[in-house]
């Protein structure tokens, strides 16, 4: 039997949606009826970008397995891991092949020192083979030879196992610790995974990161009491003393003579970086003295913190991270190993540069070889000159895939903080990427605008919210990019506007950018920008402002609001939280703001239960709210009350559903992003809520383009494509 619904996308006319029986994992939720969409195909990115806005810095892996190849890590919201490996050469960065998973990549946060890392890694054993290391799930063995990445062999982790944080090997051996504990491993004949126990030990300390000495006859371990050295030339392993047990060490790299070792401080303070000639630190009683130490500095200028390095054939590159009020700025500096104290960096590269938070500060491990080195936590690649100087390579598919925007043409563009990729649907097959990279300057910023697909000479804003449910602008004056189309098609930064009245909620709507700010009591500050053509250096005016009244706040203090404007008509939904701890309660304030002065308002209070709403949409005088992830609300203009015309608790649902965003809204249909398992994407009618259609994806969807009937569904590191 063949059912049939058409759906009405913004923009793009009707979708009929056929339901054939069952069509694998698009098939509509059942119990309701629906309809199939098939998932054309998926293409994945590497080096994908950590989502801004005071969030922990880590977003995926990397590591070089050899001077001019890296294998990338990137952690899907399915559960799953997309592993790439990549050639780095003089042309760019080129994937050679890729292959996903089933291991879910866990965050380690470090309860002592705060320092952000990954309990899902990657261990290099040669230009051939890596192992991967999923705690308490298993060790999988990938091959590599001839620029395939083929799954070899796997060893099974207890469930209740300890957390392996660190790994280190080469050939066929490698070793990986947890606590005091370091297990040995070795690849057996036919590739087999068998733990060597013999030449496993014990370490005098917690273990934070392991290292192998180029020759193979010793393993520095960096504990959180100094760094032990482990001599492996014998039948047994032998632990030597601590060195500098005072210390913790986060990071410890071996080359050329020298080891590199960046200290762990407690409760979120970034130490210094101290270089060391290993011939010091392999016989002598006395505790060794650095030959060069990278330390952290504040005075009335500046406040820099080393935030990690890279080691690799050129010498060693520092990253910093320098706030010079009000600008934050991430710098790699190159330096030579043996060069004196106190000397210059060779060469440097600024990696990051804006005035907003961006994210949280924490130690960084960091991987380079050959000439090459990636950086953390954006996973920007740098090639090293011999003179020192350090420079960006990319390629194809380096970057996020997160945010689609679709120009005039209806062409389709993948953006993430520093990647643009165009982007080619064929018919009946999945995204393909056709140009891009990492190629958008380190002064891009957050907060950017493009082109407006549907109005001349106008802007439309393209960031997507972070950690709140509509776009924020920070505190003060922000600085907001402007991209446009160059020569080629590619995107180009066309120039910097400054946006004052900060902190606020952005939005655009009828060819202007909307900015929404609290004022003392219960008033708001309503201001319309138009912002012009070529996106001058310079303050913007408003062309228009209002001062509005929201709900009665009484007693209540607001925990969160959030704003949605209609995209044609003026209108504006105000919602504000009233979270009540004792109760776990919260009154969730709605004013609906109409009419060319936004003078005529509508008012309602709902009952919630969290700090926060999940999403707000408006458009063709219906509202949806989604608040909780799953209690959704369709409401609608009754003269100066608003009613709830629909609701329902999505978690009741036939399987239930949580999300995390409201995709797209055209007054009919809401798209919601499932982010509960198997996530990804429901197709909403709200005249009688049934779901129409349904989508899963490899990872959370953070935003939606409808092309030629379909769906493109932009991810942080893949992007997919569906169709009826």
């Amino acid at each position: 039997m063949v059912t049939r619904f058409e759906v009405r996308g913004p923009g793009w006319g009707v979708l009929l949606l056929l339901c054939v029986g069952s069509v694998g994992v698009a098939t509509a939720a059942s119990g309701v009826p629906g309809a199939a969409v098939r998932l054309e195909g998926t293409a994945f990115s590497f080096g994908a970008d950590p989502l801004e806005g005071g969030r922990p810095p880590l977003e995926g892996l990397a590591e070089f397995v050899s001077e001019d190849r890296v294998v990338f890590g990137e952690r899907l919201d399915s559960g799953r891991l997309s592993v790439s490996l990549v050639k780095a050469g003089a042309a760019g960065l080129q994937v050679l092949d890729q292959e996903v998973l089933d291991l879910y990549v866990e965050r380690y946060f470090g309860s002592w020192d705060w320092s952000d890392r990954f309990l899902t890694f990657l261990v290099p054993l040669g230009p051939e083979r890596v192992v991967v290391v999923g705690t308490r799930q298993r060790v999988e063995l990938l091959g590599l030879e001839g620029g395939e990445v083929k799954r070899l062999s796997r060893y099974a982790l207890p469930p209740t196992s300890d957390s392996v944080l660190a790994g280190v090997g080469r050939g066929e051996r490698f070793w990986t610790c947890s606590s005091y504990y370091v297990t040995a491993w070795r690849v057996g004949p036919n590739d087999a995974l068998t733990m060597d126990t013999p030449g496993s030990f014990i370490l005098p300390a917690p273990c934070r990161t392991l290292e192998l000495a180029p020759d193979g006859r010793r393993l520095w371990a960096g504990t959180q009491r100094g760094v032990v050295p482990v001599d492996l030339s014998g039948p047994v392993p032998v632990v030597g003393r601590a060195i500098h047990p005072r210390t913790a060490f986060f990071q410890v790299r071996a080359r050329d003579g020298f080891v590199v070792a960046q200290e762990l401080i407690p409760y979120g303070e970034l130490g210094r970086i101290r270089v060391f000639r290993e011939a010091d630190m392999t016989g002598a009683e006395a505790e060794p003295s650095p030959v060069r130490d990278f330390s952290p500095r504040s005075d009335a200028v500046v406040w820099e913190r080393p935030v990690g390095f890279v080691l690799n054939a050129r010498g060693l590159l520092v990253q910093w991270f320098r706030y010079l009020s009000p600008t934050r700025v991430y710098v790699a500096e190159a330096h030579a190993l043996d060069a004196p104290a106190g000397t210059p960096p060779r060469g440097a590269v600024v990696v990051r540069e804006s005035d907003e938070t961006g994210l949280l500060l924490s130690p960084l491990s960091m991987t380079g070889a050959g000439r090459f080195g990636v950086l953390q936590p954006w996973r920007r690649v740098v090639e090293v000159d011999e003179a020192g100087t350090p420079r960006f390579v990319t390629g194809l598919g380096h970057g996020s895939l997160e945010r689609l925007w679709v120009d005039a043409r209806g062409g389709v563009t993948a953006l993430g903080p520093f990647g643009a990729h165009r982007v080619r649907v064929p018919m009946g097959q999945g995204p393909v990427l056709v140009e891009g990279g990492q190629a958008l300057p380190p002064g891009t910023q957050r907060l950017r605008l493009l082109p407006s697909p549907t109005r001349e000479a106008a802007w439309e804003l393209v960031t997507l919210p972070a950690a709140a449910p509509s776009v924020v602008q920070e505190e003060g004056t922000a600085l907001v990019s402007c991209l446009r189309p160059g020569f080629t098609g590619a995107l180009e930064l066309a120039g910097t506007a400054r946006l004052p009245g900060g902190p606020a909620a952005l939005a655009s709507a009828r060819g202007a950018l909307l900015q929404v700010a609290a004022l003392p009591g219960d008033a708001w500050r309503v201001r319309a920008f138009q912002v012009p053509s070529d996106c001058p250096d310079a303050a913007l005016v408003p062309a228009r402002e209002w001062v509005l009244r929201g709900v009665a706040s009484g007693e209540d203090t607001r925990s969160g609001w959030a704003i949605a404007a209609d995209a044609e008509r003026p209108e504006l939904l105000l919602g504000e939280v009233f979270y009540r701890p004792s109760t776990g309660t919260a009154r969730l304030g709605l004013t609906w703001f109409a009419g060319a002065s936004l003078a005529e308002a509508a008012r309602a209070e709902l009952v919630g239960t969290t700090s926060q709403f999940t999403a707000l949409a408006l458009a063709r005088e219906r509202a949806v709210v989604i608040e909780n992830r799953r209690q959704l609300y369709v409401l609608e203009r009754a003269g100066e009350a608003i009613r709830t015309r629909r609701s329902v608790d999505l978690s009741t649902l036939h399987p239930p559903l949580e999300v995390s965003a409201l995709l797209a809204f055209d007054g009919e249909v809401a798209w919601l992003a499932v982010s509960s398992q198997p996530v990804g994407v429901v197709a909403l009618r709200v005249e009688d809520l049934a779901l129409l259609a349904r989508v899963d994806t490899p990872g959370t969807v953070r935003s939606l383009a409808f092309a030629d009937g379909r769906w493109i569904l932009g991810m942080n590191a893949a992007l997919s494509s569906a169709a009826p």
